[in-house]
């Protein structure tokens, strides 16, 4: 569930263009092994399951941001140890909010945390670089909470180039903006795409009041020239080509996944009916489209889909437990051409965090509270 926290503007000279295409639907066949991670004496926060964890750019480590302990464990992936832990402070001129929106880690291996009028970068021993004071540049839409700053984007080829994506809370529009950190210049850019998918939102409501809602899930990534921005309810993505500054969509419609989710949910529900958890397992049981994993040695693109079925068994917090899932893997070439799309049996259930490192899909899984990575070899 998704919770949601309650002008000078500059539109954007980019072309738009729609492409919709089918692709084949060829059988995949996979190699996978299981490697755990030493983390020596320290017990590592997987209580997230990586939700909140960044690949360097080498593929040779990643960095897991431990909320509980405001700190920050880089795991070495090519010896399969805890490299070190990255001490960071709550409070002082290294502070950083306990509550962060996400964070990146730049060219120079620094960090990049970001959060409501905090954009701040620090070093590997948690110290503060510097303060980017965008709620300063760009104070129209990042002085105050309205607007989410969902994911930020660096341009390998403009280091004075700062490319963000945001929610607006009040009428749900989503929108990046392009912002030269020298010149303090920005552009505005509308994302169609995303507005679309607010018909698989459920508004939950408490006496009356709007609390949060659930349903569209927005999955990002990129390949340093191409910022793609996915969705868990459409077999769409909304690109963002950093060299040509041009936004289009490119979709799908294939045998095995179809063009969108089928299932439409209530427009709202009441928050103490219970009610939102039959429509989370009716959203499941229809497809759910992955995020777009980028696999710079191959030069192609990975994307997980599932389909969950479910028993009447709940978790504690009243959700119900899915018993197995569909999981589909879908390859796209360096132009998002489809080129294979097949049913993969040997997983049962919905990949967590996945990466691609070494021309292999990394996926993380919890092995009696240690760090262990199920590393998918694919080929078709």
């Amino acid at each position: 569930m998704r919770f949601l926290i309650p002008c000078l503007i500059f539109l954007a000279s980019c072309s738009v263009e729609d492409k919709q295409s089918e692709g084949p639907s060829d059988q995949i066949s996979v190699t996978l092994d299981t490697v755990l991670v030493d983390s020596g004496d320290e017990f590592l926060f997987l209580q997230d399951n990586l939700f909140m964890s960044e690949l360097s750019s080498d593929e040779s480590y990643l960095i897991n941001f431990n909320r509980s302990e405001v700190d920050a464990e880089r795991i070495d992936l090519n010896n399969l140890v805890l490299d070190r832990v990255i001490p960071l402070e709550k409070e002082g001129p290294n502070g950083i909010p306990p509550y962060i929106s996400s964070f990146l880690i730049t060219p120079e291996e620094n960090i990049f945390i970001w959060n409501y009028q905090f954009y701040k970068i620090f070093d590997q021993q948690g110290q503060l670089i510097e303060n980017l004071e965008l709620e300063k540049l760009v104070p129209e839409f990042l002085g105050g909470s309205e607007v989410y700053p969902s994911r930020f984007y660096l341009d390998p080829k403009s280091p004075d180039r700062l490319v963000g994506h945001f929610i607006k809370w009040e009428d749900k529009s989503y929108f990046i903006l392009d912002i030269d950190l020298k010149t303090g210049l920005y552009t505005k850019i509308d994302l169609p795409l995303l507005e679309k998918t607010q018909i698989y939102n459920t508004n939950i409501m408490y006496d009356g009041n709007w609390m949060g809602s659930y349903g569209t899930g927005i999955y990002p990534n990129s390949n340093s020239e191409k910022i793609i921005l996915a969705t868990n309810v459409l077999n769409e993505v909304q690109v963002f080509d950093l060299s040509s500054d041009s936004l289009y969509t490119k979709g799908w419609d294939t045998p095995l996944l179809g063009s969108k989710r089928t299932y439409l949910p209530p427009k709202e529900v009441d928050g103490e009916s219970g009610e939102i958890e039959e429509i989370r397992k009716l959203a499941e049981q229809d497809i759910s489209y992955g995020s777009l994993i980028w696999d710079k040695e191959d030069k192609q693109f990975y994307r997980f889909s599932s389909q969950s079925y479910f028993g009447e068994e709940k978790d504690e917090y009243g959700s119900y437990i899915p018993t197995r899932s569909d999981v589909f893997l879908s390859v796209f070439d360096e132009n998002l051409e489809l080129i294979a799309e097949a049913l993969i049996p040997e997983l049962t259930q919905k990949p967590k965090r996945h990466f691609v490192k070494d021309g292999k899909i990394w996926m993380y899984e919890n092995r009696d509270d240690e760090l262990a990575f199920v590393r998918m070899e694919v080929n078709f």
